[in-house]
């Protein structure tokens, strides 16, 4: 079986080094450049629409290996498993192409916020469809069953926060798809190690493109590109669908039940860094009375560019971050759901918000004591 996974990563892989050099090179010959604004942090023309090759490497590579190992090897799964996974797949892909479809018309032309919302709601729909509900929060706040109404709500804002999420902290080289092959990685390997291969080809399947687009996006110099919302609203859908599968497993809902303490929180550590500063941004703004979704500088990354760092070692910092917390999280996910919940926050609180400020006021405070009077 793990041929058929190291298959579904190199043919991902392959195929993101076929398409993102192309991409590159048409978005030049054709313009289709990343404007600058006062809100963006790069400098140059350089192309946007790297997230492109994202939706053929999925495709091609996991339905391909699929289909490989269905014909030589068989799935050896009754086959309430085979029609349950099937089932949530072609509901899966209906969200896919339809993220896909907005987030490029947004690259090309731009598309009003409403429109893109109304897409990512039926996105998430989707999923739900595809009965990927949250059911329970396994004693969170004291919550154990949830209506179906109430779960259904929960579900689609759940899918539309964290798209946008991952939408959202795309702002510096290599941290939106630094963040996403991490949590690739780690529900790829807990599926894996749950014998549910199918879902681990699916996480890989995205997995060797994004580690692709990395070293583009990164370390590109005639060949740099962005990844554009076609491809951040994509990675932030895949890593949704994993992870509420992992959660609906984890509840006694699917064909197979796993008992992973605290699933629903070790799902939550894995898209902690985005969804989290996502919060406290939009919180911020609210509280400052200003809209929610106006675009300004305060996300994470833009605190440690104003702390001196560079585009890498901001990234760098915050996926080391990103580590980190998943691996606080396996380390006590025995503990109380409520106090494990609560030391996720304070430590997001105080790494992702109060200490970067802190350093900067400080800084700045500095800076005006030593200017010289005049």
């Amino acid at each position: 079986m793990v041929g058929f996974i190291i298959l579904t990563l190199v043919l991902s892989a392959f195929i993101g080094w076929i398409t993102i050099p192309n991409i590159i090179i048409i978005s030049k010959r054709k313009r289709l450049f990343d404007s600058h604004n006062s809100r963006k942090v790069h400098t140059g023309a350089i192309p946007r629409l790297g997230g492109i090759s994202f939706l053929p490497a999925v495709l091609v590579s996991f339905c391909l290996s699929l289909g490989i190992r269905h014909v030589t090897d068989g799935f050896d799964l009754n086959p309430i498993y085979v029609d349950e996974f099937y089932a949530e797949f072609l509901f899966f892909v209906a969200g896919l192409i339809s993220l896909f479809f907005i987030g490029l018309a947004d690259d090309l032309v731009g598309i009003g916020y409403k429109s893109k919302f109304l897409v990512q709601v039926v996105a998430a729909a989707m999923l739900v469809l595809a009965d990927l509900n949250i059911k329970s929060f396994d004693g969170l706040f004291g919550i154990y069953y949830i209506h179906p109404v109430f779960s259904v709500l929960l579900t689609v804002f759940v899918v539309v926060g964290a798209v946008n999420a991952y939408n959202l902290i795309d702002g510096v080289d290599g941290l939106c798809s630094g963040l996403g092959a991490i949590a690739l990685c780690v529900l790829s390997g807990w599926f894996y190690y749950h014998d549910l291969y199918a879902y681990t080809m699916l996480g890989v399947s995205l997995f060797g493109c994004v580690v692709t687009f990395f070293l583009y996006n990164t370390r590109g110099m005639r060949l740099k590109v962005f990844m554009g919302d076609g491809g951040s609203l994509m990675l932030g859908y895949i890593v949704s669908f994993l992870g509420l599968k992992f959660i609906d497993l984890n509840a006694g809902m699917g064909t197979f039940t796993l008992d992973t303490p605290n699933a629903e929180l070790m799902v939550l550590s894995v898209v902690f860094i985005p969804v989290f500063d996502t919060v406290r941004v939009l919180t911020e703004r609210i509280m400052k009375g200003r809209p929610p979704f106006f675009p300004d500088k305060t996300h994470i990354h833009h605190l440690f560019l104003r702390l001196g760092f560079t585009h890498m070692q901001s990234t760098g910092i915050i996926l080391i971050m990103a580590i980190a917390i998943i691996i606080f999280n396996f380390a006590l996910q025995d503990m109380n759901s409520n106090l494990l919940f609560v030391s996720d926050v304070l430590i997001g609180m105080v790494f992702l918000n109060w200490l970067p400020k802190y350093i900067i006021r400080k800084r700045e405070d500095k800076a005006k004591n030593n200017r010289p009077a005049r």
